[in-house]
């Protein structure tokens, strides 16, 4: 299979202001794109690396596609490859971010730390140190 664009991961939240808080003000993700036409259709497009996180907010039943699934995110994680994680590490603690995992060297050559957002989607956030 050949791509010619960005992986999105994208999933529901009934936590939609808190969801995008946590990625816009704590961790400084960039907004792409953002729409509130109601209460049933709102969502926000935000940059991660050369991907993007879609957080939709659920609609009320009378408003569900069928064939999406609107349960709570489980067993998802996102990593998401940065240049320098300890100076991001550090510039998150000053902001009182709280990690799911502390900044660590791993034995597969990554040093890297997790967060988790309100959902319990966790995001890794990692340099490689070969």
């Amino acid at each position: 299979m050949k791509s010619n664009g960005a992986f999105r991961l994208t999933y529901f939240t009934e936590k939609y202001n808190e969801t995008i808080e946590f990625y816009k003000e704590l961790l400084e993700l960039e907004v792409l794109h953002f729409w509130n036409r109601n209460e049933n259709d709102k969502g926000t497009l935000l940059k991660a690396g050369m991907g993007t996180i879609e957080v939709l907010s659920v609609p009320n039943d009378n408003h569900k596609i069928k064939g999406l699934d609107y349960r709570k995110p489980q067993g998802v994680f996102g990593c998401l490859q940065v240049s320098n994680a300890t100076a991001l590490y550090k510039k998150y603690k000053n902001k009182g971010v709280k990690f799911k995992e502390d900044l660590v060297d791993q034995s597969w050559r990554h040093r890297s730390f997790s967060v988790e957002d309100p959902n319990g989607v966790v995001l890794f956030i990692f340099e490689e140190r070969f």
